[in-house]
């Protein structure tokens, strides 16, 4: 089945599978969003886990601000400072993508054995994303974490200061089905019996955020074959063609873009393209 995607004012109502990156600059407005997912998430009977920069108390205060202090007594809902939320690369604060999904997923399966229909997640991530090697750890991890939701019952809410980050947080809000509108144009993201899906639009602003949030994720991508699902796509210009070309190429790969747009194609056959071609399929139309 198509994951649901785009970009989206509220995160009420996503569905129990929804993988969210919110690019925030006033931290009321992400608390706001953060109220909505974990209410949404307590009526799917959700186990929630909220993992912000603070101190356990600091945190257990905002959720009880935000209304959930029954919540909270029940054992509901945990708060865990972010820098333990994490695995990271030993003596660095780098993220483990690897130990971190695999944390996650044992943590799951406990939940879920105590009667939880799943887990969802609130994470502000900022703290661990500010230098170029922290943001490729970062994406891995987050690629590795979408493939997951499509098959686990398990959702997160990915948030990030934009003060503190500014463009360089579209290399990793990117990487989620649904983004805060104005966060990032286009959505890169799994979908089952794929690579990744694209979605939205890459225009010259965001070719830069695509370029290294593809590059990053690239290696773990399958094997002499990469579908790349495109249907979602609105809008691609050459440039964007061309880095898939050349990633393919230098790996000896080749990309299967799928779409329904036959400009897409006409555009990469007049590019003469060696390590790309497309799929044309019938018109597809998405639930926003």
């Amino acid at each position: 089945m198509t994951r649901r995607q785009g970009a989206v004012a509220s995160v009420a109502g996503l569905g129990p599978h929804a993988h969210v990156g919110w690019g925030y600059r006033d931290r009321s407005v992400f608390l706001a969003r953060a109220a909505e997912y974990i209410a949404d998430g307590l009526r799917r009977n959700q186990r929630i886990l909220y993992a912000c920069d603070g101190s356990r108390t600091e945190l257990l205060k905002e959720l009880t601000e935000m209304g959930f202090a029954d919540a909270i007594q029940a054992g509901l809902i945990s708060a865990t400072p972010v820098d333990e939320h994490y695995r990271f690369v030993p003596g660095t604060d780098v993220v483990d993508p690897e130990a971190t999904v695999a944390y996650a997923v044992a943590a799951l399966q406990r939940i879920v054995a105590t009667g939880c229909s799943g887990c969802r997640a609130v994470a502000d991530g900022a703290a661990f994303v500010r230098t170029p090697e922290q943001r490729e750890a970062f994406s891995r991890l987050e690629y590795l974490v979408d493939q997951k939701m499509t098959a686990l019952p398990f959702s997160a809410l990915c948030a990030y200061n934009l003060e503190i980050l500014g463009d360089t947080a579209k290399e990793v809000v990117c990487l989620h089905p649904f983004v805060s509108r104005g966060a990032s144009g286009f959505r890169i993201y799994a979908e089952q019996g794929i690579d990744f899906a694209l979605a939205g639009e890459i225009d010259a602003a965001d070719d830069a955020a695509f370029s290294a949030a593809l590059q990053r994720i690239w290696p773990l991508t399958g094997a002499d074959e990469v579908t790349v699902d495109a249907q979602c796509l609105d809008f691609v210009t050459h440039r964007q063609l061309f880095t898939l070309d050349q990633l393919a190429g230098a790996d000896g790969r080749q990309v299967v873009l799928r779409t329904d747009q036959p400009m897409v194609a006409r555009l990469a056959e007049l590019l003469e393209l060696t390590n790309l071609r497309t799929e044309i399929l019938p018109p597809f139309f998405a639930a926003g």
